[in-house]
């Protein structure tokens, strides 16, 4: 079982986790959640932001305040900041963390969100809602997953793997998008037929399409992703997140 038994400090103001080391105790890895913004209706909706999200997304997989987990590799920031927006820009969530000693792997989010259940009402929330960990002082970014339900005796997730699905969501001001795979482009859906959006492409790939070829052999390094952009015949400057997932 794939359960952290490690001590360690978690959480801003002095919130305080002990992960125990006898396997009968073993809790689950979490970060306790700092301060937080959410606004529902704003009065601007159309994003400004060109990456929305970075979610492993799994089968049977389903949003939930406590089903969100991130999946963290050295180097660790000290302070994450997290984002979750709705396709059509009517919600929008910020919230901080403070890692202190965290190890890598997967860490259980806390969600201490007021207006949550207005993101449940959407059709489809994995392709409709957008979430994205970056490191609070510079632009890298870590993978999410709406998983299993937290919970003191929950099992986190399974390590990545190269076959697991990979979806990004950018906003590409109605540019199409395309990742490249083996050498050909993988073109992203469009997501989005409202006029305000916060992002309006989804693109779903296997994690190991992206994975650094150049990594130490022996080592699966996702390290960045680079989504293109074609308008008509032309094919603009990529948008270059500067992912990082080490399994």
């Amino acid at each position: 079982m794939n359960v952290m038994r490690i001590p360690v400090i978690l959480g801003l103001g002095g919130v305080l986790a002990v992960l125990a080391a006898p396997a009968a105790m073993a809790q689950v890895a979490r970060l306790a959640a700092g301060p937080v913004v959410e606004v529902v209706d704003p009065s601007e909706r159309i994003s400004g932001n060109a990456a929305a999200g970075v979610v492993l997304v799994q089968d049977g997989d389903t949003i939930g305040s406590d089903r969100l987990w991130a999946y963290l590799s050295e180097p660790i920031p000290a302070q994450l900041k997290l984002r979750i927006s709705s396709i059509d820009g009517r919600y929008y969530a910020e919230i901080d963390y403070t890692t202190a000693s965290q190890q890598s792997g997967w860490v259980a989010l806390d969600l201490p969100l007021t207006k949550f259940s207005f993101l449940e009402n959407y059709k489809d929330p994995l392709s409709e809602i957008a979430a994205l960990l970056g490191a609070a002082n510079e632009p890298r970014f870590y993978p999410l997953r709406w998983g299993a339900r937290h919970g003191n005796t929950a099992t986190p997730p399974l390590p990545p793997k190269d076959t697991d699905p990979l979806r990004v969501y950018v906003n590409t001001e109605r540019a199409q998008a395309f990742v490249v795979v083996d050498g050909g482009p993988a073109y992203c859906r469009d997501a989005s037929a409202v006029s305000g959006f916060k992002f309006n492409a989804i693109c779903d790939v296997a994690l190991g399409d992206v994975r650094n070829a150049a990594a130490d052999e022996g080592k699966s390094v996702v390290s960045g992703i680079e989504v293109f952009r074609r308008s008509g015949v032309r094919t603009l400057a990529p948008l270059a997140l500067d992912v990082l997932i080490r399994y």
